[in-house]
């Protein structure tokens, strides 16, 4: 019935010195020569043996693929009784891809021309479960060597498969967590060490046979290991990452007693079988005195700050007051309204009067730079005509233009502008532009003038300084907006100022709604172009 089993070692009276594969086609002749008293009975113990056996599911098929033959272990592994499978084509046992795809004609094809066929197959079980099973197909022969079935001989190796990957998922683990830069401990529910790297033990001053067992509470200081317990419940409860840090102050515990600042990312770690708690640990007390530090710098800034904002604010009256007097009597002075002067003394008067004014000017841009860096800037949004507002700054700066015999001119359209902004804000910037130009130029002219653009997001107003100027250099256009940058041609006289002029005015733009660019090409002069956009 039978092609061949390997090593039949049975209690049968055998009469040779060998263990025997028994072929069963040899059995006639086995049994001429007297080496068994009753083939039928050997025949018969021999199928016993076979379907007794448990270790191994043994299942005997004809040529076709039918089920002739049905083991113990061919019952308890897919779960059919004898009565329930016998008849029944192998193919049963196969999930329905295998056998869509051909797979059980294919075993026992390449079983005929190789003599077996052995490999790892998906089966199924009576009650539709699957796993997977290590196979040997072996083609059956009769007594003149024909094919007359298969025996098919397999064992369940889920668990083996499970077991292996399980085994490499622990060598990675142990892997990532033994080369991780921090110290790591892995814990489990109950709050015990399973593992612990290398840079673990360098923290705490612990070998890993002192942690590995040990509560994870020997970790931290006397005072926390009360409550860590209902913590670490609280965790395994809602299991997920919590990042390095997460705005906790948390504290560690060397064996030695010294206790230190730490950061804790906690990770739950899924074994398939328990959950776990990977966690790692970082000694931050550099990072703590370094924010210490910080801490108290910024504490002495806002002082500092504080101050500066008081002395800017009594120095507002106590400087301006003085220096309008002293405007104020000078002008008094040189109208002759006193008393007539002499030529020396009205030149005398005014480079006092200069020298003034040049003096209340940088204690204008001083005290506007505070306010602005404070965030104090007050603004009182209205409608200005932007002609009439060009004119005061000429108006304002005409005498030192004439000084130079420079050229002054506005230009606006015929239909009157007007915008809404803050009207000191605005003003500012465009004498800060216009007394650049003239101060940069000396020959030629310098325009101011106020045109309209639509923009995205509706109407935009456009004013422009232009002068015939030095112009700037390219390489001293990127620092051209810096505080307390003066940049001039060279082998230029120098300039008067506190190099705060451009400054403020591109810190100022945003306030009102304003970008400030500009155009220059070194030795022909410069375009600088204020863009307000309506303020509500």
């Amino acid at each position: 019935m039978f092609s061949s089993f390997d090593q039949a070692n049975t209690s049968s009276r055998v009469t040779g010195r060998r263990p025997l594969i028994i072929e069963v086609t040899d059995m006639p002749e086995l049994i001429a020569d007297g080496m068994f008293e009753d083939g039928e009975a050997v025949m018969q113990f021999v199928i016993g043996v076979l379907e007794a056996s448990t270790e191994y599911s043994i299942i005997a098929t004809d040529i076709d693929g039918v089920i002739q033959l049905w083991n113990e272990g061919a019952r308890r592994l897919y779960g059919y009784a004898t009565s329930e499978i016998i008849g029944r084509p192998k193919s049963v046992l196969h999930i329905e891809e295998d056998v869509g795809r051909g797979l059980p004609q294919e075993m026992m094809k390449r079983a005929r021309q190789h003599g077996k066929w052995e490999g790892t197959v998906e089966r199924v079980r009576k009650d539709g479960s699957a796993f997977t099973a290590r196979v040997m197909l072996t083609p059956r022969r009769g007594g003149g060597g024909e094919p007359i079935g298969f025996l098919l001989i397999s064992r369940d190796i889920t668990g083996e498969l499970k077991l292996v990957a399980e085994i490499e998922r622990s060598r990675y683990t142990l892997s990532v967590v033994e080369s991780a830069p921090d110290a790591m401990v892995i814990v489990d529910g109950a709050g015990e060490m399973q593992l612990a790297n290398a840079e673990a033990e360098i923290l705490f001053g612990y070998s890993r046979e002192e942690l590995i067992g040990r509560p994870v509470e020997m970790l931290m200081p006397v005072r926390y290991r009360g409550q860590h317990p209902e913590h670490r419940a609280a965790f395994f409860s809602e299991p997920r990452v919590r990042p390095m840090g997460a705005g906790l102050e948390l504290w560690g515990r060397r064996k030695d007693g010294t206790e230190f600042p730490i950061e804790i990312s906690l990770s739950p770690l899924d074994t398939g079988e328990d959950l776990l708690a990977t966690a790692a640990i970082r000694d931050v007390t550099e990072q703590r005195l370094v924010e210490q530090k910080l801490r108290d710098a910024n504490v002495k800034l806002e002082a500092a700050n504080r101050a500066k904002d008081r002395f800017l604010a009594s120095m507002s009256h106590e400087l301006r007051t003085p220096l309008n007097a002293i405007l104020g009597f000078t002008g008094t002075l040189l109208m002759g309204l006193p008393g007539p002067l002499n030529s020396d003394q009205a030149k005398q008067l005014r480079t006092v009067q200069a020298s003034g004014r040049h003096l209340l000017s940088l204690i204008n841009d001083l005290l506007d730079l505070a306010r602005i860096e404070a965030g104090k800037l007050e603004l009182n949004i209205e409608s200005i005509g932007c002609q009439a507002l060009l004119e005061e700054v000429a108006v304002g700066l005409r005498p030192l233009a004439d000084a130079k015999g420079l050229d002054l001119t506005v230009l606006a359209p015929d239909d009157p502008l007007e915008v809404r902004s803050d009207r000191r804000a605005l003003s500012q910037i465009l004498i800060n532009l216009a007394n650049n130009a003239i101060k940069f130029t000396d020959e030629g002219a310098v325009r101011l003038e106020v045109s309209t653009r639509t923009g995205g997001g509706g109407p935009v107003t456009r004013f422009a300084v232009s002068d015939t100027g030095c112009g700037i250099k390219a390489e001293d256009q990127e620092r051209l907006f810096a505080a307390f940058e003066q940049i001039g041609s060279a082998g230029a006289h120098p300039y008067e100022g506190t190099g705060l002029g451009l400054y403020i005015s591109r810190t100022l733009g945003p306030f009102i709604g304003a970008s400030l660019n500009f155009a220059s090409e070194f030795g022909t002069g410069s375009t600088f172009v204020l863009e307000v956009s309506e303020q509500a």
